[in-house]
């Protein structure tokens, strides 16, 4: 659910016009919040539809105990959110100044953002352990595997929130067990330690490949983007790239998949099988066959383009070897593209879809720049 999604739930919300599935992705898109600052931020409420909302809150709060009139009285745990606006909105910008740490660039760096929002740099050429705020060990990193400790539960749910910068990748044993690696240009939100009842929930941005430990009673769910996943234990790819194509490929197991979007949030999950592929579609979850292979590649650190527009092939470019490209030929956005990379420096790479179309390119720094060659695009079209 994208932003604009959002704030239109929470205006039909005070106008008491939510139905029981917009309440739910409410819910969904309230859980990827981990404080009352980012949720602010990204929402960018006015000053009236905040006080709205602090008013409905209030109401319910006082009457929570004599009715259940109200389904959506999980947003109650989100009330801390909303106290500050009470006060008012000079006041709240003031709290957001002193309570917001202060500014870490993750763009070259693997991050950390700990149960207390602090944030920590990850040495993936180095080894240590990882501990909360009371001094308890919570996890162990060595390289660019972190292993979270196993097998305690928790009465509440406390989230470390990981940050892939283009051109790493890593990996992640959470506290159940089960294995997730990380692509380039990904965040993964997750609890330190999962709860006694109820589902196991991750919420994803980017692209991770999943080996979910099995337990029957705790179903895993990933939420991605659009994109619910429920599985209770299988190996699975999910892909949520901002401005790219949803979509999850499984390869073993079963996942059910639903769509959160607006356009799909009314239809029924669809669950598919190894060799599957569920991309989200406008308004629906297209499922087709797939080789499995051409979409597990970056794990081992390999590109893999079959039959894809260069369009489609040049944030892979820039994930992989963290460069910027600006490309000045619009003839070459639909031109399609199969191969393996693996070892090849970002000029191998660009002197081979040289040879294959012909044009000319500039690298400064990290920006590439590709531009025409005399004629040569005009000879290929």
């Amino acid at each position: 659910m994208n932003k604009k999604q959002a704030r239109d739930l929470f205006n039909k919300y005070v106008n008491n016009e939510c139905t029981p599935k917009e309440i739910e992705l409410l819910n969904n898109f309230l859980d990827s919040f981990q404080d009352r600052n980012e949720l602010w931020s990204d929402l960018d409420f006015n000053e009236e539809l905040q006080k709205k909302i602090w008013s409905k809150i209030q109401l319910r709060t006082n009457i929570g105990k004599r009715t259940k009139k109200y389904p959506f009285m999980s947003l109650l745990r989100y009330a801390a959110i909303f106290i500050g606006i009470g006060i008012g909105i000079f006041v709240w910008a003031e709290l957001k100044k002193t309570e917001r740490p202060e500014p870490v660039s993750w763009d070259n760096e693997v991050v950390l953002k700990m149960g207390d929002n602090s944030l920590k740099k990850v040495n993936t050429s180095g080894k240590g352990v990882l501990v909360n705020t009371e001094g308890k060990v919570i996890a162990s990193q060595e390289g660019d595997l972190i292993v979270y400790e196993q097998g305690s539960m928790a009465e509440t749910l406390v989230y470390n929130e990981v940050h892939v910068p283009r051109g790493e990748t890593i990996r992640l044993v959470l506290s159940d067990g089960t294995s997730v690696h990380l692509n380039s240009g990904t965040s993964l939100r997750f609890p330190i330690n999962f709860t006694r009842e109820g589902e196991r929930k991750v919420f994803l941005k980017g692209e991770a490949y999943f080996e979910v430990a099995k337990n029957a009673a705790h179903p895993f769910s990933v939420t991605a983007g659009d994109m619910g996943i429920r599985v209770l234990g299988t190996h699975f790819n999910v892909s949520s790239y901002k401005y790219s194509e949803e979509y999850v490929v499984l390869v073993e197991g079963s996942v059910e998949v639903q769509d959160y979007s607006a356009n799909g949030s009314g239809n029924a999950p669809k669950t598919i099988k190894p060799g599957e592929k569920a991309s989200l579609l406008s308004g629906s979850i297209d499922v087709k066959d797939v080789d499995v292979e051409d979409y597990l590649g970056w794990r081992d650190g390999s590109l893999i383009f079959n039959n894809e527009t260069f369009a489609d092939i040049i944030p892979k470019i820039e994930r992989r070897y963290n460069v910027n490209i600006e490309n000045n030929l619009s003839s070459l956005e639909t031109v399609r593209f199969n191969g393996k990379f693996k070892e090849e420096s970002i000029v191998d790479l660009l002197d081979t879809f040289k040879e294959s179309v012909g044009f000319d390119y500039q690298i400064i720094e990290d920006k590439i720049i590709i531009k025409t060659n005399d004629k040569s695009m005009e000879n290929n079209k």
